[in-house]
């Protein structure tokens, strides 16, 4: 091992690739975990109906796990996990966009909430929430770091070769 290896580190030896796919795999795995911690008062998405991302005064209990606002936090934290694992960049974004409508639409329908009345006031947005905003901002720098492949770049750049 020469010495700027080991200067390098074990983190400089993953490659740009593995460091993005791991933070964005925790990244998506927030989102998830964003899932059990409060949202909406002492209220966290596996209680709120999924209701709650398009309608302004759903009140009341979610009926199972999958007809929750948990369930698209547990498909960001399947794609992102599965895309992490085998360093796709398609499928971290399609994780960070499915992520980003989650916690847009279920912030956009409180706000309405509140400015209609349909809210019961006092009740300020939870800890799960930054906790999955800091997810996807993970997911975003990780698909960041990763950049794209070498043959992904390399590829346009053939057609100037001299190949004759």
């Amino acid at each position: 091992m020469s010495h700027e290896e080991r200067a390098r580190g074990p983190v400089g030896r993953l490659g740009r690739r593995a460091t993005g796919a791991i933070i964005a795999g925790v990244g998506s795995l927030l989102c998830a975990l964003s899932a059990y911690v409060a949202w909406f008062g002492d209220r966290a998405p596996h209680d709120l109906p999924i209701r709650h991302l398009a309608e302004t005064g759903a009140p009341g209990l979610a009926t199972g796990y999958w007809t929750s606002v948990a369930a698209p936090l547990a498909v960001v934290g399947a794609l992102g996990a599965l895309g992490a694992l085998v360093r796709f960049r398609f499928l971290l974004g399609l994780a960070w966009m499915v992520g980003v409508a989650t916690l847009a639409l279920w912030g956009l329908m409180r706000a309405i909430g509140n400015a209609t009345d349909n809210a019961p006031a006092g009740v300020g947005v939870g800890a799960g929430v930054w906790l999955c905003a800091a997810g996807l901002l993970a997911i975003l720098v990780g698909i960041v770091v990763m950049g794209p492949r070498k043959e992904e770049v390399d590829a346009p750049l053939s057609m100037f070769g001299d190949d004759d």
